[in-house]
């Protein structure tokens, strides 16, 4: 009982808009006078949480992504989904959760993603006629793919602090989870777009016939929010320095070269020299100033995590997940009920709740009923990872949704109606999906590392 209050109380002070460390910690020492927990682990309990290699790995891929944000990157991303699907009707929205993809490749973040696309690619296509409220919502869906194509932030936090789990094997998780997610986005947008899309004058979606690869053709000029690349060969060199980075940093992860942690720091590199020297839109002066937003990024984290662990240390060592376990067992044990519990469950939160907190606090919860009822530490991971891209775009606590109100100067009210089909129709699917077909989770883990 006391275990329970202590959570209501945390729930009240953040929604009376405490901040979340206070609220956890204001909840653990809750716990320590009510339920006799020992207080002088606290501080030893936070200090142990920061001090590992592995965590280092978090602020290296908050920083990388911020980098690869500024570099230019994006901007050879997009103009890439642009010419692989100008042939097809909705083709210039269609793009949008492609280039997520690509983009997520880079980065590992749902919101840097969003920010990104928001900021490159909706005044360009408003231009062309799309509707802003339709944009700005297929960007906001769309967004979560920046951390389930890998590298994945949310991955290293689970594996570090809840399960020990390989990173790679769950960088490797969310692909296919991730291939079908974009699909289904995919078809969504043909069925519908033609409602959000009135062609300017009498311009078609039919883009021409792409020059020649191997001619010196400038692309249209560029405006503010295009994103064409200058000619055909700027334009190849561009992409394969991106697509390295991808090929150097995953690379290299699932090849056992390196560890996540220094694939962190060989992406801030590259992205720096990147930025440098091929895309140009970096400048030495500017390094400060992005070191710095990254540094303010991961300082919450780095105030959140001790806090959260503190909390869910202490239920750790009174067994409450077991005896959660016990009571959602003693109340069925039909494996098909409690996996639509816990997806109902996961999905409330991600209305209120910020995945790193989902990760560390309730997931610790979970694992011994998943595990009862025969669901993998792996699928579990899935099933929690979907669930955090989802609640990053269902109001109030949808940061990904209000970084695209707030870019593309629209209302969440007004996106509410465009997005609604892509999340019944796209991603409520896809945990479902995840939650009962575990192969879409496993099978390339257990392919490349035989786990």
């Amino acid at each position: 009982m006391i275990f329970a209050l202590s959570m209501l109380l945390i729930l009240l002070l953040i929604f009376t808009g405490v901040a979340i460390p206070l609220s956890f910690l204001s909840g653990s020492f809750f716990l320590a006078i009510f339920a006799g927990a020992r207080m002088g682990s606290f501080a030893t309990n936070a200090y142990y949480m920061l001090d590992s290699i592995a965590m280092l790995a978090i602020p290296l891929f908050v920083v990388g992504g911020q980098l690869v944000e500024r570099s230019g990157i994006a901007n050879v991303l997009i103009d890439l989904g642009d010419r692989l699907l100008h042939k097809v009707k909705g083709g210039m929205a269609a793009t949008i959760p492609v280039v997520s993809c690509f983009f997520g490749a880079m980065c590992g973040s749902a919101l840097a993603t969003a920010n990104t696309l928001a900021s490159a690619m909706a005044p360009d296509l408003v231009r062309k006629g799309w509707n802003k409220r339709y944009i700005a919502a297929l960007i906001a869906v769309s967004s979560p793919m920046g951390f389930m194509i890998p590298p994945n932030v949310n991955a290293i936090v689970f594996s570090t602090a809840v399960s020990g789990a390989s990173v790679g094997e769950l960088f490797m998780s969310t692909i296919i989870p991730a291939i079908i997610w974009t699909g289904l986005y995919l078809v969504i947008n043909r069925v519908i777009y033609a409602r959000y899309y009135t062609p300017v004058s009498d311009r078609t979606e039919s883009a021409p016939e792409p020059p020649d690869v191997t001619a010196e053709q400038p692309l249209p000029p560029e405006i503010p929010g295009s994103y064409h690349i200058g000619t055909q060969k700027q334009f190849w060199l561009q992409l394969i320095v991106a697509v390295g980075l991808a090929v150097v940093v995953l690379g290299g992860i699932y090849g056992g070269i390196f560890t996540a942690t220094e694939a962190g720091a060989i992406m801030c590199l590259y992205a720096t020299l990147s930025g440098l020297l091929v895309y140009k839109n970096i400048k030495f002066s500017q390094l400060f100033g992005i070191f710095a937003k990254g540094a303010k990024d991961v300082s919450v984290l780095v105030i959140l995590f001790p806090m959260t662990m503190i909390f869910s240390r202490i239920l750790t060592l009174n067994h409450v997940p077991d005896m959660f376990a016990e009571l959602v067992l003693s109340l069925t044990d039909n494996k098909v009920l409690i996996i639509l519990l816990i997806d109902l469950l996961l999905f409330i939160l991600g209305f209120f709740i910020d995945g790193n907190v989902i990760i560390l606090t309730v997931v610790p919860m979970l694992a011994p009923v998943t595990s009862a009822v025969g669901v993998s530490t792996i699928q579990l991971a899935v099933i929690v990872f979907v669930a955090i891209g989802i609640g990053a775009i269902t109001p109030p606590m949808a940061t990904c949704l209000l970084s695209c109100s707030r870019i593309c100067d629209v209302s969440v009210k007004d996106m509410m109606k465009p997005l609604m089909p892509f999340l019944l129709l796209g991603a409520l699917p896809v945990l479902l999906l995840v939650s009962f077909v575990p192969a879409l989770s496993e099978w390339l883990p257990a392919l490349l590392y035989g786990s």
